[in-house]
């Protein structure tokens, strides 16, 4: 079972449907909802045992305005497409102009999917219902929900992250080319690299902690990360 519901933005004060998302943590039936997550072009079901924290450690700052970005430039994308028709059929023009018109009309929204592609709305624990909710089982196998924009901007979907154990979860290099899409954290599985773009000082001292994890992975020192010895001391 899945209650759906809208995602606001805190600073949102328009009071319609922005972006629809399965992750809903007022829903009346959390402790029981599945999560699903994508694998490939599917969304695949997780164990019964799992359920997303009550509220998210992180929510993006700009989610709707990347949102309302992909909207407005597919929907001069397909008006791009009429045009083009019209002065494809004019026996006034020449082709190019349609062809012109084609990329003139399609190269904003092509460039804000690639740019956006690992965009994160927002970011979820995941818990195991059946154990105990106690310090060391939560982190000794800490997984994470990344929500992210479809293409359209008007949903969800949720990929899954492992931090336990996790040497491949890192910081993207800060040298990375700005043709590429915006991305921080990079994280490999089976072969299969996955980039996540999410803002830092946003979220407070739990995703400082994250961030903390992750700049140890990259052998960088920011003061954020907590060693093993370190959190036996405080337990």
């Amino acid at each position: 079972m899945r209650h759906k519901g809208t995602y606001k933005s805190p600073d949102s004060t328009v009071e319609t449907d922005e972006i629809v998302s399965e992750n809903n943590p007022w829903s009346p039936t959390l402790y029981n909802d599945i999560v699903y997550v994508r694998r490939g072009l599917r969304n695949v079901a997780l164990p019964e045992k799992y359920r997303l924290s009550y509220e998210p450690l992180y929510e993006a700052p700009g989610s709707k305005y990347v949102a309302m970005l992909k909207r407005l430039t597919l929907s001069l994308g397909v008006l791009g497409v009429y045009g083009a028709k019209l002065f494809w059929e004019s026996v006034q023009f020449d082709d190019v102009y349609a062809l012109a018109t084609l990329i003139g009309t399609w190269s904003p929204a092509l460039l804000v999917q690639y740019k956006t592609r690992d965009y994160v709305t927002r970011v979820f624990r995941l818990y195991d219902k059946e154990q105990p909710q106690t310090l060391e089982n939560l982190v000794k196998d800490e997984k994470l929900v990344m929500e992210k924009l479809n293409v359209t901007g008007g949903k969800t979907y949720n990929t899954l992250l492992k931090v336990a154990d996790n040497d491949s979860l890192k910081l993207c290099n800060g040298d990375t080319p700005s043709l590429l899409p915006y991305r921080s954290w990079q994280s490999s599985e089976n072969g299969h690299k996955e980039y996540f773009y999410l803002v830092d000082n946003v979220g407070g001292m739990k995703m400082d902690r994250l961030w903390g994890i992750v700049e140890h992975n990259s052998g960088v020192d920011n003061g954020r990360y907590i060693a093993e010895a370190t959190k036996e001391k405080c337990t």
